[in-house]
């Protein structure tokens, strides 16, 4: 009871901090999910929460009570999203780009129509963002001001620990959003019961909300990454009726692959009914076919990025004699044996690996006679320029030179893509530097290119039809991609019009409501500021490079998260021990730690056991943000208040955000450098306000 009484007083802060994460995440995925081009924007919904926090902190301190208003903001998000959600998903409708942008789908509409429909869109589902947060700043600005500063922020963290790994076994298990936003919502409740505020009138809100989530599509899949939709693929016969030949599946209501049967026998039985869809179907398992035609029965295969199945079924059709099948979504591997119609997955020979294509390549100690990547990108994600997509270090050189390690002496290297000409040129330069020139070829598919590579000379019936590839003049100044620069879907270093004449207009509204309405926020504590701003960009970085060592994998995204806290749990726990800190000695370790983490190769620890590589890098990559939450921790103390630091630091993050961007153009280790920067402004400042 003793215990109890202890812990009661900081039960309701540690309830709202969590919520508050929790709905964050819950929101983001689901928003991408439901509305496509803002998958294009995944961190638009995350500056549109930081900058509602930042706003209820600021409102701490004088203002209305604007806690008891999320359920009716709550109910507008819903029906805004559901409404445009069902109204867009068959509109041709996407991202404005132009041919320095490729994306999967761009539409037909033209430039300036698009994007004025687009920043339409991304100004709506911000203010709405936004607005919604406000409610839980405030609230959580108002449970720690009951605290001393440090031990609050100190719960603050270990709630948003507790948030994260909550929504992280959600999203494991599979559950549809329906799931996620009924416990935030329950959890909210209790905080309102808590306060003797909740009324009925709510609870209508929720549920009402709840059940139009519930019943707008009962069928859709939530995987740990993506919003799934399967449909049966027909094609007409001679006579016009539908012949079924597979499953189609889309990934956030675009195209992402159809499971196709390209047996033989099936495709002989479609042309007696349609010679123009045998001719077609032929064409495809040529496709799919061709790597194998490169290497013995027998041979060991690995393909990464084995989706639903068509290359596992291909290599099975040319007897390879055993399949390592590599996919990053177990819901997409379930999709697979459940409606490919040959049935790959279930044949003894298939090996199916869950895991991310880096985290494979560094991993396994086998060798391949093949390496096939088969269509991992599935070009709806995210834009290869929002922010780490799951795929985006596949298409580096140093993926390829990972590629290249696990070939057997006489093994082949396949790259399959669709593409403009552009994107295969930088392939086929990657693809050279990486093989050779002499040792490249191509093949032209029906829908996509295929790029083989080999140190070894090509079987002489390979090479009738293959062609040897040669890069184009014109193309001599086209980026490569690398690790410090992954963007394959930008042809140049820089940034794309669509997005920062988005965030302009975004950013003047923004300005002139809270000039108007929230003039609090515009006199931020510039020290806060700056640190949020800094932090952002390392806790980017240092997400993308984790990711680096270990994948892509959800998993990893929220162990890399929960790494970015705990230096922030640390930091605070050394603060709230220490009988003196010496900031002048923190900021010095601080830079220190910034210019290893700049400098230091990572690569170096590729070949280091797990827990060793993963123990090095994790400590590698956040010790700055160990030192940064020192000085964090340690003038939140001095101040002697929450609200409104924090409130500065929550705007300082949503501008982080937006710099987060200037990695298109200089490189995601030139972050490091930016950040640094700007924590040398925050020093110059502490000093002098010390003085």
């Amino acid at each position: 009871m003793k215990l109890f009484s202890q812990i009661k007083p900081w039960l309701p802060l540690f309830l709202i901090s969590a919520l508050s994460l929790y709905l964050e995440l819950a929101i983001i995925r689901w928003l991408a999910g439901e509305i496509r081009i803002l998958a294009y924007f995944k961190n638009l919904p995350l500056l549109s929460a930081f900058l509602g926090l930042s706003i209820g902190f600021a409102l701490v301190k004088k203002g209305p009570d604007y806690r008891f208003t999320f359920p009716g903001l709550w109910a507008m998000v819903v029906v805004l999203t559901l409404g445009l959600g069902q109204a867009l998903k068959s509109r041709d409708l996407a991202f404005p780009s132009s041919e320095d942008v490729a994306l999967w789908y761009i539409g037909s509409l033209p430039y300036w129509t698009a994007l004025f429909l687009f920043i339409g869109i991304m100004v709506i589902f911000f203010f709405a963002g936004m607005l919604m947060f406000i409610p839980l700043g405030q609230a959580t600005g108002m449970e720690m001001k009951k605290h001393a500063p440090v031990p609050a922020y100190l719960v603050n963290i270990s709630a948003s620990l507790a948030g994260i790994w909550l929504f992280s076994l959600l999203s494991f298990l599979q559950t549809r959003p329906f799931v996620w936003f009924l416990v935030g919502l329950i959890g909210l409740s209790a905080y309102y019961l808590y306060l003797r505020k909740l009324k009925w009138v709510t609870v209508a809100a929720f549920v009402i909300t709840l059940a139009g989530i519930f019943f707008i599509e009962p069928h859709t899949i939530w995987s740990p990454y993506n919003r799934l939709d399967i449909n049966a693929f027909y094609v007409e016969d001679v006579d016009g009726n539908p012949v079924r030949v597979g499953t189609e599946l889309t990934v956030q209501h675009a195209w992402y692959q159809s499971a196709l049967d390209l047996s033989p026998e099936f495709i002989q039985e479609v042309g007696i009914k349609s010679p123009e869809n045998e001719e077609a179907f032929q064409k495809i398992a040529e496709s799919y076919d061709l790597p194998y035609w490169l290497v013995p029965a027998g041979s060991r295969v690995v393909v990464v990025g084995s989706g639903m199945g068509n290359n596992v079924a291909a290599a099975l059709r040319n007897e390879m004699g055993s399949v390592d099948a590599v996919e990053i979504d177990p819901a997409i591997v379930d999709l697979g044996i459940q409606y490919h119609p040959e049935h790959p997955y279930s044949d003894p020979k298939v090996q199916v690996v869950v895991d991310d294509a880096r985290s494979f390549f560094n991993t396994t100690h086998k060798t391949y006679d093949l390496v096939v990547f088969g269509l991992l990108d599935s070009h709806t994600l995210l834009s290869g320029f929002s922010s780490v997509r799951l795929d985006s270090f596949v298409y580096t050189l140093e993926s390829l030179e990972q590629a290249r390690a696990i070939l057997a002496d006489d093994g082949y290297l396949v790259i399959t893509f669709a593409a403009n000409d552009w994107i295969r040129e930088r392939l086929g330069r990657m693809m050279a530097d990486v093989f050779g020139l002499q040792n490249v070829y191509f093949y032209n598919g029906i829908r996509d290119l295929t790029f083989i590579a080999s140190d070894n000379p090509l079987a002489a019936q390979t090479l009738e039809l293959l062609t040897p590839w040669q890069p184009d003049p014109a193309y001599d100044h086209l980026p490569l991609t690398t690790d410090n620069w992954p963007y394959i879907y930008m042809r140049d270093k820089v940034i794309p019009s669509g997005y920062w004449q988005t965030y302009l207009v975004i950013g003047l509204m923004c300005f002139a409501l809270m000039a108007r309405t929230f003039p609090e926020s515009l006199r931020p504590d510039w020290i806060f500021f700056l640190l949020g701003a800094a932090f952002l960009l390392i806790e980017f970085k240092t997400i993308t490079e984790l990711a680096l060592l270990f994948g892509t994998t959800w998993f990893v995204n929220s162990l890399a998260i929960t790494g970015v806290l705990v230096m922030a749990l640390f930091a605070n726990i050394f603060v709230l021990r220490a009988k003196a800190v010496n900031l002048r000695w923190i900021f010095l370790f601080l830079f220190i730690s910034l210019g290893i983490g700049y400098f230091f190769p990572l690569d170096w620890l590729a070949n280091l056991t797990p827990v060793v590589r993963g123990g090095l890098g994790a400590l590698i990559l956040t010790l700055p943000l160990l030192f940064s939450g020192i000085i964090f921790s340690t003038l939140l103390k001095k101040t002697g208040e929450t609200a409104g630091p924090i409130a500065s630091n929550f705007a300082g993050s949503a501008i982080g955000g937006i710099l987060e961007y200037g990695s298109i153009w200089w490189g995601i280790k030139g972050l490091y450098a930016l950040a640094s920067l700007i924590y040398l402004v925050a020093t110059a400042l502490t000093l002098r306000k010390r003085r």
